[in-house]
């Protein structure tokens, strides 16, 4: 039996390093250019362009044409895979410049920089300023009533001390996904949005499902310490814990894989998202769950279902 209690200590501190590296590097963005993480211009407003060239170019040829051309706000993200002199033929730009025929503009700014290669415009998508910022006001008030509704239901099921120990987990599951997704550069897109609150809600399912067999042994295992029932009851769930999340974990590998440039952050956030759903129900949300002393018959009632 693995003793995962055992090393609470040492992971929870490395998710506190996390969040304070979070501090730092958000503190750091927000003074730099006055926001913590970079918003996809579903939040903010500006188009996107999917560019295509003939023959593979280096990114940085593509920036430097761009750069000379005065186009100094724009994004430029390579989509596929690299050939062996680190040349992509396929490009995502995207620009604050929401005007009319911005992409034939484009096209001939970079056609008189890179004369030796044919570049097209295969997709072009633009979002007014003002539905961006409508469009993020509304996706911020959905994650918060997604977290109401969640910690509602949680307050419904659980006794005290499992409640905490499973909101816990959630704020910790929340707060260490925003951070890998700034430390990563990933924008912050509808998508994204919709993955975080699937992890939640992965996240949540995971610690009920570990709950609900400490809740069971609690019963069942009267000689033992608290600390004991929570290590057999984590081993107990191991095998279905390990087994879902690989499962799905390979997935999200082939939505990484074959979904293409449109659902990358959702597969990014959902990859890291599950990994850090799965380490947070046993070193977060058990660990909590435990320092918060019971009455006896609490413990022995119904905590969780």
């Amino acid at each position: 039996m693995i003793d995962f209690l055992k090393y609470r200590y040492f992971f929870v501190f490395w998710s506190a390093l996390l969040l304070a590296v979070g501090i730092v590097v958000g503190s750091y963005n927000y003074y730099k250019s006055g926001n913590v993480f970079q918003y996809h211009i579903d939040f903010v407003g500006g188009t996107e362009l999917n560019v295509n060239f003939e023959n593979p170019i280096k990114i940085s040829e593509f920036r430097s044409a761009l750069d000379s051309s005065h186009w100094t706000d724009l994004s430029i993200q390579s989509i596929g895979t690299a050939n062996s002199e680190n040349k992509y033929k396929e490009f995502v730009v995207r620009t604050k410049d929401t005007s009319d025929n911005i992409e034939h503009k484009f096209l001939d700014d970079v056609n008189a920089k890179i004369t030796s290669n044919k570049v097209t415009i295969s997709g072009v998508s633009r979002v007014g300023a003002e539905v961006g910022k409508d469009i993020k006001t509304n996706a911020i008030i959905a994650v918060i009533l997604a977290l109401l509704i969640i910690l509602f239901y949680i307050a419904l099921r659980s006794k005290y001390r499992f409640g905490v120990g499973a909101v816990a987990s959630l704020i910790h599951d929340l707060l260490a996904v925003m951070v890998i997704i700034m430390l990563l550069g990933e924008q912050i897109s509808i998508s994204v949005m919709a993955a975080v609150l699937s992890v939640l809600g992965y996240s949540l399912h995971d610690t009920i499902i570990i709950f609900s067999r400490i809740r069971e042994n609690f019963k069942k295992m009267k000689g033992k310490s608290e600390f004991e029932i929570a290590n057999i009851s984590i081993n107990q769930t191991l095998n279905r814990t390990l087994l879902t999340s690989f499962a799905t974990l390979l997935t999200i590998v082939a939505i990484l894989i074959f979904g293409g440039e449109i659902l990358r952050g959702f597969a990014i956030v959902m990859f890291v998202g599950i990994i850090v759903g799965t380490y947070s129900s046993i070193y977060i949300a058990s660990p909590v769950m435990l320092a918060i002393k019971s009455k006896s018959s609490e413990i022995s009632s119904s905590s969780i279902k």
